[in-house]
């Protein structure tokens, strides 16, 4: 063993003195300015008046492959999210849980209190160290210019939601136009925007929850 390192330590010198004349490419796995870009990105979305469709796929460990099409709208007052025959809407202080069977709906009361906004969930969990923030290259996405990051785990704790990275990329409005998140034991989520409308007004938003639950929507539970 301690003949292998020393060949090891051996080869690492001389690449290093091969290569002491040529650029050597950054390796960023810290930027907290795009940690900061990444939060205020996510707080326009969470203020603005939106709706994106998108399809999602899961590929489990094992390599099996489920998809599904989902919808996500914000306005001043609501966030729905569906996705297959499930249903989120945030209205005010209260969230709903709804799910669809066959033609008929059915919903029940979450919570009496806003869920935490996930731009400070990011804000916090970046803060405390948990994970690090860098920027991935942009691109186009349903249409619109794409501003993507990528969050890691740095091993100081990781949250459900974030997995051991995720990356995002949104629009210039904040528009969720790309989400992956890699979870153990090798599980991937991913959504990607294949329509996003803005601006959307809070009457199509609440169509939008509407559409899949009258009740809620109509102000009934």
């Amino acid at each position: 063993m301690a003949t292998g390192a020393f060949l090891l330590m051996a080869i690492v010198v001389m690449c290093a003195a091969a290569f002491a004349t040529a650029p050597l490419p950054a390796v960023v796995a810290r930027d907290p300015a795009a940690a900061r870009d990444l939060v205020a990105l996510m707080r326009s979305g969470e203020r603005g008046g939106w709706i994106v469709t998108y399809d999602f796929t899961r590929t489990l460990a094992n390599g099996r492959v489920l998809r599904q099409r989902g919808t996500e709208g914000r306005s001043a007052l609501w966030h729905v999210a569906t996705l297959g025959t499930a249903m989120t809407i945030e209205r005010g202080d209260v969230t709903y849980t709804c799910a669809l069977v066959g033609d008929r709906s059915g919903c029940r009361k979450a919570a009496d209190r806003a869920a935490l906004p996930e731009s400070e969930v990011v804000r916090v969990a970046v803060a405390s160290g948990s994970y690090d923030v860098v920027r991935e290259p942009g691109t186009t996405i349903a249409g619109r210019r794409a501003r993507c990051f990528r969050m890691s785990a740095t091993g100081q704790g990781s949250l459900p939601d974030f997995g051991v990275q995720t990356d995002r990329c949104l629009s210039d409005e904040g528009m969720p136009l790309r989400l992956v998140v890699a979870r153990p034991p090798g599980d991937v989520n991913e959504q990607v925007a294949t329509a996003a409308q803005y601006p959307a007004t809070p009457a199509q938003v609440k169509a939008l929850a509407a559409s899949f639950a009258e009740e809620p929507a109509g102000g009934q539970r």
